[in-house]
């Protein structure tokens, strides 16, 4: 039933959303697996959060008070989507669902504890800790601590005094929290952060790298990294016993002017590089790996490129967190060029002068450029026309490549433009992987990958 007290209209209004929530097909659909097997579900988590909020919805949970096998399968059936186990000892099943271009996530477990009070007690932040029942008083919230006003407030509050004693790697989660959402962290919640930043020695570094590359993304990473060093937590995830500060946590405020100028200019590409904003977006947005984009890495070779020795603490900071091979190249290359990039104002590079340089940096050149241009050392027009010869004209230059530049005009039928680019970029990673070892081959993925059936004349 709706909670009483102080914020019972807050609680009534989201009442009302709440049962406006059950229009949604899919919960429907779970709400009515549910009666039919005579179960009772639960809307839980991060999903009905920011659904709440009107934000974009990937992950649904839910919680339930039995085993959830049977209804995730049955789930699965009706939605033509996917069932498989994420821990099947554990209960945790899991439904991907294809939603015209996004992927839909949904994720059943079995209720922790005796009920759903008791669940939701054991969650991470009350504005976690809330849920709406699809079954029993249905559309009904549940908020035993007050989440509901703090998700109103903006705020972010621990559910309880031992929340980072049980996991502690919901102290970066706090900090990635408050840099997504735009919250504030509770006071008393933050001195627990502040108090507690070495329990963070008892995370696997998969874990911590995750969160703390989904912070890095976050449009205001700057802010965020303020927090990290501010509660010491910064101390944890990178090894800056490495710097010649020998060990002690370096001042913030270099890095961290940097990286709002690299942030300021991430964001408006296309104010830095006219004509070509949506292609540094895209390449910004690149995945290295699994949850390391191109842009997060830029932004830790911001951090790491305020020491002299940046390149050697970048690899003690890749083997720390477990990079894959690809990162971690990437990531010291960044940080090898940021040190060479300040040069005199009247510099003009030649063409093959760029050429050497995005060769020998790929696929960093652009990332390196990103730096240069936000730290001024080199003039924003000279970056521009750099980013300009990169997606238009480097990779025809060269005699690595199976296909000339002209070929593949010849391919896709167009003249000198961006298409062309494109697609001598992705032959020549498809060469570096060893996809592509002969011009047979290079007419072939070509074929496959970049030319519709009505183009393709190989």
């Amino acid at each position: 039933m709706p909670q009483e007290g102080k914020d019972s209209k807050l609680v009534t209004d989201m009442n009302t959303a709440c049962i406006k929530l059950l229009e949604n097909e899919f919960l429907a659909i779970v709400s009515t697996v549910a009666a039919e097997m005579g179960v009772n579900v639960y809307f839980v988590g991060g999903g009905l959060r920011d659904m709440l909020t009107g934000r974009e919805i990937k992950d649904l949970d839910f919680a339930l008070e039995c085993r959830p096998g049977e209804l995730a399968e049955k789930f699965a059936r009706r939605i033509g989507g996917t069932f498989f186990w994420l821990n099947e000892q554990r209960q945790q099943a899991r439904v991907v669902k294809r939603n015209g271009s996004n992927v839909l996530t949904f994720d059943f477990t079995p209720l922790r504890g005796c009920d759903i009070a008791r669940d939701l007690s054991l969650r991470d932040f009350t504005i976690n800790a809330f849920a709406v029942s699809l079954s029993e008083n249905k559309g009904y919230i549940i908020d035993p601590f007050n989440g509901l006003h703090d998700l109103d407030q903006r705020l972010l509050k621990a559910c309880s005094e031992d929340s980072f004693e049980n996991d502690p790697l919901r102290l970066l989660r706090a900090v990635r929290f408050a840099a997504v959402l735009g919250f504030s962290i509770e006071p008393g919640t933050w001195r627990t952060i502040c108090c507690k930043a070495t329990l963070l020695r008892r995370v696997a570094a998969e874990r911590i790298r995750s969160e703390f590359f989904q912070i890095l993304d976050s449009r205001d990473a700057a802010a965020a990294l303020g927090k990290l060093h501010d509660s010491a937590l910064l101390s944890e995830i990178i090894p800056f016993s490495f710097t010649s500060n020998k060990g002690s946590a370096p001042s913030i405020a270099v890095p961290v002017s940097n990286l709002i100028e690299v942030e300021e200019i991430m964001g408006e590409p296309a104010v830095y590089f006219p004509g070509f904003g949506e292609d540094i977006h895209d390449y910004l947005g690149r995945e290295v790996e699994s949850g390391v984009t191109l842009a997060s890495l830029v932004k830790l070779a911001v951090i790491l490129g305020a020491f002299e020795n940046a390149a050697t603490l970048a690899s003690a900071t890749s083997g720390k967190l477990r990079f894959g091979s690809n990162s971690r190249r990437i990531l010291e290359i960044l940080c090898g060029k940021i040190m060479l990039m300040s040069v005199p104002a009247a510099w003009k590079p030649t063409e093959r002068a760029i050429f050497r340089y995005f060769r020998d940096s790929e696929p960093a050149g652009l990332g390196a450029l990103i730096i240069a241009l936000a730290r001024k050392y080199l003039k924003a027009e000279l970056c521009a026309e750099m980013a300009g010869y990169y997606f238009t004209e480097y990779p025809n230059i060269g005699d690595e490549a199976f296909l000339s530049g002209e070929e593949i005009m010849t391919l896709l039928r167009t003249g000198p433009d961006r298409k062309v680019g494109m697609a001598m970029r992705q032959l020549r990673e498809a060469e570096s992987a060893g996809l592509v070892n002969n011009r047979a081959e290079a007419l072939a993925y070509l074929g496959k990958n970049l030319l519709t059936k009505e183009e393709t004349v190989i």
